[in-house]
């Protein structure tokens, strides 16, 4: 979350550096008549028709959206990677995996697992080892909403601050979509998981012994011929299993009185503290969908950290943060000259805003993720 503030913050200190004077005492009274203060409202309601302050306070409305937004909570950080493509479409992720096949199985008498460094003898030549390429495609493409007001409805005192309250509502659903995107990639709106997840034996409950049989079963994972590893975990769910999750990854220590030992007990101390739970609200939106509870059971361990993501959630170059403007009027006096914004467009005296956000998830490796719907079955 830190490093996403600091990447917002950085983007409006840039937006502050490029506004002119003008543009800095528009903002200046914007957010004085934001705190309730009369006379900056009034002057910015006779703005509205007399003056180009509407066009003056774009600055300000970025760097107010910018900060809405960094309020916004996410969690896809916490269980994708960020990945920066330089186009529009088609995203290419290039993943280099070195061939070890083609060595020999001993080197200088040092037999070769397939994993480590063969032996090398005394002035052998040093055994070459190729790599392969593997690419991802996903569609990096634009989402983003617009607002309407009319004319009237922005002459009128009272309905002011509607500009300050749109900001919120697209500072908030840009922020939701980059979780969304990567819910996607979770689940269909039927709630359907992911078909290249790895399925854990049985989709039992989440318990401490499942969430053990899950780390057990990506330890067998493997990627192109390589064991799968991990520093650490997420422990995935949506609204239904959070607390059960976060109460399961409080547990330290258990008592076991296994059937053999004739009623004698031992404290065994639990082996969670590389897992981390995250409540993904995403999951619920979009899984739940079509059917309300779908998703109540489900939960997912997600590796982090190790050498291939098992996500990565993409955003175009140059636009990482989402943007906001405001339509031209597309009309001009008969006199000559194009008519402000702020008197509305030609065909329907209306003006508008507008909140974009480009940005994409997608299952890189999905085969990583260990999976139960929590049926048992």
């Amino acid at each position: 979350m830190s490093e996403r503030k600091n990447l917002i913050e950085s983007k409006i200190a840039q937006i502050d550096d490029k506004a002119t004077k003008r543009q800095k005492e528009a903002a200046k009274l914007y957010f004085a008549a934001l705190e309730g203060d009369l006379s900056a409202k009034f002057r910015l309601q006779e703005g509205i028709t007399t003056s180009d302050i509407p066009e003056l306070l774009t600055p300000a409305f970025n760097v107010q959206f910018l900060a809405e937004f960094a309020a916004q909570p996410v969690v896809w950080n916490q269980i994708s990677d960020e990945f920066i493509t330089d186009s529009l479409g088609e995203i290419t992720f290039g993943d280099f995996q070195f061939d070890t096949s083609n060595l020999p199985a001993v080197n200088d008498g040092d037999e070769y697992v397939g994993s480590g460094l063969p032996g090398v003898g005394e002035l052998q030549e040093y055994p070459a080892i190729s790599f392969v390429t593997s690419s991802l495609k996903e569609s990096l493409r634009k989402n983003g909403v617009r607002m309407r007001w009319s004319w009237e409805s922005l002459r009128k005192l009272g309905n002011f601050d509607m500009v300050g309250k749109s900001l919120v509502a697209f500072a908030r659903m840009a922020a939701e979509q980059e979780d969304v995107s990567l819910g996607k990639q979770f689940v269909s709106t039927a709630g359907v998981i992911n078909t290249g997840f790895t399925t854990l034996a049985s989709n039992p409950a989440l318990t401490l012994d499942s969430l053990g049989a899950a780390k057990s079963a990506f330890g067998k994972v493997k990627i192109k011929g390589n064991r799968a590893s991990a520093p650490r975990f997420a422990l995935v769910t949506g609204s239904g299993l959070s607390e059960v999750a976060r109460n399961l990854l409080s547990i330290t220590q258990v008592t076991n009185v296994p059937s053999s030992s004739g009623g004698q007990s031992y404290i065994q101390t639990t082996n969670n503290g590389n897992v981390s739970a995250v409540d993904f609200a995403a999951l619920d939106s979009v899984g739940n969908y079509t059917t309300a509870g779908t998703t109540d059971d489900y939960w997912f361990l997600v590796p982090r950290g190790g050498a291939r993501p098992a996500f990565i959630t993409a955003f175009l170059e140059g636009n990482r943060m989402p943007l906001v403007s405001t339509q031209d009027s597309q009309h001009f006096y008969a006199g000559g000259g194009q008519v402000p914004a702020r008197e509305g467009d030609f065909s329907e005296d209306a003006i508008q805003s507008r909140g974009r956000h480009v940005v994409e998830s997608a299952a890189l490796q999905p085969s990583l993720v260990i999976r139960s719907n929590g049926t048992a079955s």
